[in-house]
């Protein structure tokens, strides 16, 4: 009996965003990786769990043209939804439950190294269609926005595409952090805190501890008895 409430109170401390699945395959694009100084241009190259409607976009290895190191939001790589061309767009399609909410967010720059002051692109996924748009920063720090909202699914397969809406060469917004997970699992969408982390480390600190006493408590009554 102790056992167990012990084994439920060290469950008690794990975060629910820790058991939330993520359904966005390759959502920080970085695979494969990119080679310095620059890019990979899909298509031809290869994006694992993405696909390219329209044009093509670009992988950028995360420190190409900076002043400050690696640029990306989040690994060594990140997404420019316009490539070689004037246009770009980028979907992938997922299972998902009939009428179950989700969460969705990302976050995102725009391509400073061609001198445009902002970039706009449009989203769509499930019940939510969104415009976003970006401005700021420079090569030393690319001035990452965070987006997170809820959609619905209506089908048992959804897909999530980005469209950029800016139209010229080199004027795309920057992906990077892609991510989609039940919303039931992960209420607020939230990565998990160091803090939080440790929280649950001192738990299971403090459950295995007082099953040692226990046991050794037994033990020593054994010897008694």
């Amino acid at each position: 009996m102790i056992r167990y409430l012990l084994m439920v109170s060290a469950i008690a401390f794990i975060p629910a965003s820790a058991s939330a699945a993520e359904l966005i395959v390759n959502g920080g694009f970085e695979d494969p990786t990119v080679a310095s100084p620059c890019c990979s241009t899909v298509p031809t190259d290869s994006l694992p769990g993405w696909s390219v409607p329209t044009g093509n976009v670009n992988v950028v290895n995360g420190t190409f043209s900076s002043g400050a190191g690696n640029l990306a939001f989040q690994g060594n790589q990140y997404l420019d939804l316009v490539g070689q061309g004037g246009v770009g767009s980028l979907s992938q399609d997922f299972s998902t439950v009939i009428g179950q909410v989700y969460n969705l967010s990302f976050a995102y720059s725009h391509n400073l190294f061609s001198g445009i002051p902002a970039a706009s692109a449009s989203l769509s996924v499930g019940s939510l269609t969104d415009t976003i748009t970006h401005t700021g920063g420079n090569n030393t720090n690319l001035a990452w926005q965070t987006y997170a909202n809820t959609f619905t699914a209506s089908s048992a397969i959804t897909t999530l595409t980005f469209a950029n809406l800016t139209g010229g060469t080199n004027e795309g917004i920057f992906l990077d952090a892609v991510s989609v997970n039940d919303l039931r699992a992960n209420p607020t969408g939230a990565v998990p805190e160091p803090s939080t982390w440790a929280l649950l480390l001192v738990g299971f600190g403090a459950a295995g501890a007082a099953l040692r006493r226990s046991n050794r408590g037994r033990r020593l009554s054994a010897s008694y008895a």
